[in-house]
């Protein structure tokens, strides 16, 4: 059973603001940009907060993802027995790292995301009349912000109807990080037999999705288990943070009326707008750190061998040394690196499906419901604890 949460620092949001990080944060890139801060179960972590800070320590090679515990910023869960899944390059390190994102290359070129690009366009758009069908007061995360994602990262890798179905089914038991041990693992070991099935299924008759494509090209150089753990991760990564992010989204822009206006009306801005709003919303507020292999010295700080590090993504991209007015919604702000989607080697390998997601997302619907609004007073929306996805817990809307 976890310890009683309390938010770890890296993921802390103003209680008066969802989309900003918290006070303390603030204080910390002013103050501290290296700050110390001790877990509730005693351990230690560095957390960095500056945009340029944070940029280095996703490229400093003496930080290692493979040695951070797989539950670091998960306080009081034994890491005894855990380990990383063949296949989940996130956690892993040069050349192990190397030789498995190679293989999914192929998955995010330019071209496979134009060919996706109006099959998303029609799954949005299915996704959207059963927002309407259903009517006002309906809840835009469950209508839509949940499911077009996950049809979305399905369509990538290659499921039948039927597998999107199970999965579907299993998203709804996904636990958040208050559950006991128990329902996460036993929802691991699930998603795990699920996908090994369908990895079974595609050895014999590769489709033209992700899993067919590395099962076909890839097969002699990866085994099952690392199949099924390169689409388990591109499936939970590429599922709540889409979600996530299109759900606070809406809000932010319901928030910011002059912003809805500019991107409803004005499809020129739809690049600089999708980046503005990572960088504003930063739905993954931090890694999951890194641990030094040497001493390091980052800002005058020693940070020695075997101590974590962990890079706070919303404190950096709200960083006023690199971008002007950070609290500033902007959609017209010049694109400018934010660090929504990492940086370095691990930089998030879907961000080109993430980006045309959002993009096909909003222009949708905004052109199907120019007036939507909230159904509840503002102040009624609610958002989740603790969570490795900061989100809305439900968009009840209207038209």
């Amino acid at each position: 059973m976890p310890l009683e949460m309390e938010t770890p620092l890296p993921y802390q949001r103003d209680q008066r603001c969802p989309y900003d990080p918290s006070p303390a944060l603030r204080h910390a890139q002013r103050e501290e940009p290296v700050t110390r801060y001790r877990m509730a179960d005693g351990r230690d972590i560095w957390v960095v907060t500056r945009y340029d800070d944070v940029r280095d320590v996703l490229t400093d090679d003496r930080l290692s993802s493979a040695l951070t515990p797989l539950t670091l910023m998960v306080p009081g869960v034994d890491d005894t027995g855990l380990e990383i899944s063949p296949g989940s390059f996130v956690n892993m390190d040069p050349p192990h790292h190397t030789r498995l994102r190679r293989t999914v290359a192929g998955g995010f070129t330019a071209r496979r995301m134009r060919e996706l690009t109006p099959r998303l366009e029609q799954i949005a758009e299915t996704c959207l009349d059963d927002l309407e069908r259903k009517g006002p007061g309906t809840d835009f995360l469950t209508a839509f912000a949940n499911p077009f994602p996950l049809l979305a990262i399905c369509e990538l890798l290659g499921l039948t109807d039927d597998q999107r179905a199970d999965y579907l089914a299993l998203t709804e038991r996904a636990p958040g990080l208050a559950a006991t041990e128990e329902e996460a693992l036993s929802l691991v070991a699930d998603a795990h037999r699920f996908m090994s099935d369908v990895v079974t299924a595609q050895r014999a008759h590769p489709g033209d999705g992700m899993i067919g494509m590395l099962a076909r090209d890839h097969g002699d150089d990866l085994t099952d288990a690392e199949i099924v753990g390169i689409a388990n991760m591109h499936l939970t990564a590429g599922y709540d943070t889409v979600a996530a992010t299109l759900g606070l989204g809406l809000l932010a822009l319901l928030d910011h009326p002059d912003q809805f206006a500019l991107l409803r009306d004005d499809p020129a801005v739809l690049d600089t707008a999708v980046d503005e709003l990572m960088r504003y919303l930063s739905v993954i507020s931090a890694t999951g750190g890194r641990t030094a292999t040497e001493d390091i010295e980052l800002r005058g700080v020693t940070i020695k061998k075997g101590e974590y590090v962990v890079p706070a993504l919303a404190a950096a991209n709200r960083d006023p040394d690199h971008f002007p007015d950070p609290d500033r919604l902007d959609l017209t702000r010049p694109q400018s690196q934010q660090v929504g989607f990492g940086h370095g080697l691990h930089r998030c390998p879907g961000a080109a499906m993430t980006l045309i997601e959002m993009k096909v997302g909003f222009t949708a619907l905004l052109r199907r419901f120019p007036t939507i609004r909230l159904a509840v007073p503002r102040e009624e929306i609610a958002f989740r604890g603790y969570n490795m996805v900061h989100g809305a817990l439900a968009i009840p809307v209207a038209w």
